[in-house]
């Protein structure tokens, strides 16, 4: 016995898509792969930016805080801290305000202890390196090594000297 695959649509995806489904919705609702509705969909749409919201969503006031900031020197990650942005909301902002970008300054140290604190309190990774004003992914990193899964603490090259 053989099985005779079903056709899709397309007038029915094209008008779904442009009636602003995503093309995982339709797939979903229609019961076809999601690979089958961007082949349906392909040269007959123009696809929306895939990612989320583009630019950024910051009030506009706070943009202007944050790009005086900016122009006036601060570092970057001072400006995190103070505006609980990510670092690259405000290289977007200056981006967008046609500044160039800057060189980077002296590497900084974070505080691993601080940071084991902090997550130790229940704060979730992003705000923390907001927080210490680093790098989110650093402090991922960093966190893997402070509070493994299972046993004590790594030993790693960057983690600072103890005090003393």
């Amino acid at each position: 016995m053989s099985t005779r695959r079903r056709g899709i649509n397309r007038d029915a995806v094209v008008r779904r898509y442009n009636d602003g489904e995503s093309i995982r919705q339709i797939a979903a609702t229609l019961e076809f792969s999601h690979a089958a509705v961007y082949r349906a969909l392909k040269g007959r749409v123009t696809f929306r930016p895939v990612g989320g919201v583009t630019g950024t969503r910051a009030p506009e006031e706070r943009k202007q805080e944050i790009l005086a900031a900016y122009r006036a020197g601060v570092p970057v990650q001072e400006i995190m801290a103070t505006y609980h942005a990510g670092d690259i909301t405000i290289r977007a902002i200056a981006a967008e305000a046609g500044e160039s970008k800057r060189p980077k300054g002296p590497r900084r140290r974070l505080d691993w202890e601080q940071i084991g604190q902090l997550w130790d309190r229940g704060w979730p990774p992003d705000a923390i390196a907001i927080l210490v004003g680093g790098n989110q992914g650093h402090v991922r990193r960093i966190l893997q090594k402070v509070r493994p899964p299972e046993g004590e603490p790594e030993e790693c090259e960057d983690e600072p000297a103890p005090a003393g």
